[in-house]
């Protein structure tokens, strides 16, 4: 019997990889980086059941009390207030330290992402997020009201937006300046990120006038919320300026260092000569937050005593340029020690450190934690000593590992290896400048390992880039321009396509851009 009709179709099979199937594949790949992120994880839960609601430093009780005054004319900028605003409206001090510690893990995210993005390997990679994950002073600060994380967050923000492409577009000079220029009302030492940030503008693309517009477009963008604080700061204080601390915190440095029996100054200014014989000074913190200044000058009529004493600080560093560059130099190597311990005169890293019972009981926190919610101050005994013994054993990153990111960021930039002919040395100049310009300008003013958290975020970009420089085949292809995605090497269902150009060594890996145009820095 015949049967009529359509043939039988056949039945396409979908080979393509499910999702699960690419969430599965990609934790195979990345599981370094994933075991260092749980690690992380852990030890931040451990801190939020420790300390509750949040540990609370000396200038935290200013920075909250800055949220009911929002006055630019006290000693803090008001940058980290603004953060701080909603949350504790909304919120409590609990609520800030678990915010603050799922920014400290986005930022590890974000270092890794880049670095995957330059094809670094996936090992180095997850060493460079380690830092930040698992170093117990950079999850000491994360726990406590203080500006250090949103910082770091602004800080590495603008470099994932500047080096998402090695030949950055315009919008993203944008985005990155204006991150990078927020950074600086949260904390004013990142005021000189302006000329690294305006360089890597001028040699990551072509020549010609395009270098100066690229230049100006992130120049600009860095000034704009600058300017606009300096505004606010004007209408609330009646003059321009970001913040009125760094009189002392200059006169701190100055008192340091200055020879009273050669200096020329006002003689309304000698009473600032500490009484203290040179070589026998306490230290820069005590000159900066505790002498009593204010007692022993005479204010000239016409003017203020911050200005008296801004005055005398610069004097000062003019007559004796090569004491400031002798003590900046000798506190920017207290960085790279192996141990985190305190010379003569700096400011005790134990103000650092997790401690078995509530620091800094003398400010009342429990006045604090009745007022902006989150419980009353609380220690676990046994999980706080956990934390300090990690902190004081293995729980911190030697110093001279972060020597030895920062030298590979310097090495790649000058050239070595490989780097002389790679297309990554623009981009490893930038976060290796931007990390020495953040701690050599805290340096200027005075020295604590606080003021070094920076270097646990930005000196392993650099390092790992740099390293990826001088080692990899400087014919690899890198992230050129917005249309190509980010390849984490996990199977799309697409076929794979081999790119190749002329003058190449072989094959690039898929989803390589292609080229357009030469590095500023290519040789």
């Amino acid at each position: 019997m015949a049967v009529t009709g359509d043939p039988p179709q056949p039945v396409a099979s979908d080979t393509s990889p499910s999702r699960g199937d690419r969430l599965r594949e990609q934790a195979r790949r990345h599981w370094p980086f994933l075991v260092v992120l749980g690690l992380g994880f852990a030890l931040r839960v451990v801190a939020e059941i420790a300390y509750r609601p949040a540990l609370l430093f000396i200038d935290s009780y200013r920075y909250l009390d800055l949220v009911r005054t929002t006055d630019p004319a006290k000693t803090q900028t008001l940058g980290y207030v603004f953060f701080l605003w909603p949350i504790v409206k909304f919120g409590n001090l609990f609520v800030v330290a678990a915010l603050q510690h799922l920014i400290g893990m986005g930022i590890a995210v974000a270092i890794y992402l880049l670095c995957v993005r330059y094809r670094v390997s996936r090992w180095l990679g997850a060493a460079a997020a380690a830092p930040v994950l698992l170093d117990a002073y950079q999850i000491q600060i994360e726990h406590t009201v203080m500006s250090e994380t949103l910082f770091e967050a602004l800080l590495v923000g603008g470099m994932l937006a500047l080096l998402w492409h090695w030949r950055p577009s315009t919008r993203a000079l944008i985005v990155g300046g204006v991150l990078l220029g927020l950074s600086v009302p949260v904390r004013v030492v990142s005021l000189p990120l302006v000329l690294p940030v305006m360089l890597f503008a001028f040699v990551s693309g072509p020549g010609g006038w395009r270098r100066l517009g690229r230049t100006a477009i992130v120049g600009i963008s860095f000034a704009l919320p600058v300017v606009a604080y300096m505004g606010y700061y004007r209408t609330q204080a009646g003059i321009w300026g970001l913040t009125t601390s760094d009189a002392r915190a200059m006169y701190g440095r100055a008192a340091e260092i200055v020879d009273c029996s050669t200096i020329k100054i006002p003689a309304f200014e000698r009473p600032l000569c500490p009484v203290e014989p040179l070589g026998h000074r306490i230290g820069i913190d005590y000159y900066a937050h505790t002498y009593p200044v204010a007692d022993l000058v005479k204010v000239p009529p016409g003017q203020t005593l911050n200005k008296v004493v801004r005055d005398f600080s610069r004097r000062v560093f003019k007559q004796q340029p090569l004491d400031l560059l002798h003590g900046v130099t000798v506190d920017f190597l207290k960085a790279f020690r192996w141990d985190r311990t305190d010379a003569r005169g700096d400011v005790p890293v134990a103000r650092w450190q997790f401690q078995t019972r509530w620091p800094f009981r003398e400010f009342d926190p429990a006045a604090a934690t009745r007022r902006w919610g989150g419980g009353p101050p609380t220690v676990v005994e046994p999980l706080a000593a956990f934390l300090r013994g990690y902190q004081l054993s293995i729980g911190y990153t030697p110093g001279p590992l972060l020597a030895l990111a920062l030298l590979a960021g310097i090495g790649a930039g000058i050239g070595f290896g490989n780097a002389r002919r790679a297309r990554l040395r623009a981009v490893c100049w930038l976060p290796t400048l931007c990390a020495l310009a953040v701690v050599l300008s805290a340096d200027v003013f005075e020295f604590s390992w606080r003021y070094q958290l920076p270097l646990l975020v930005l000196a392993p970009i650099a390092g790992a880039l740099g390293v990826t420089a001088m080692v990899r085949d400087p014919s690899r292809r890198y992230p050129a321009s917005g249309d190509d995605e980010l390849d984490l090497g996990v199977p799309s269902g697409r076929a794979a396509v081999s790119v190749s150009h002329p003058g190449s060594t072989g094959g690039h890996e898929s989803g390589d851009a292609p080229e357009r145009g030469t590095a500023g820095l290519e040789t």
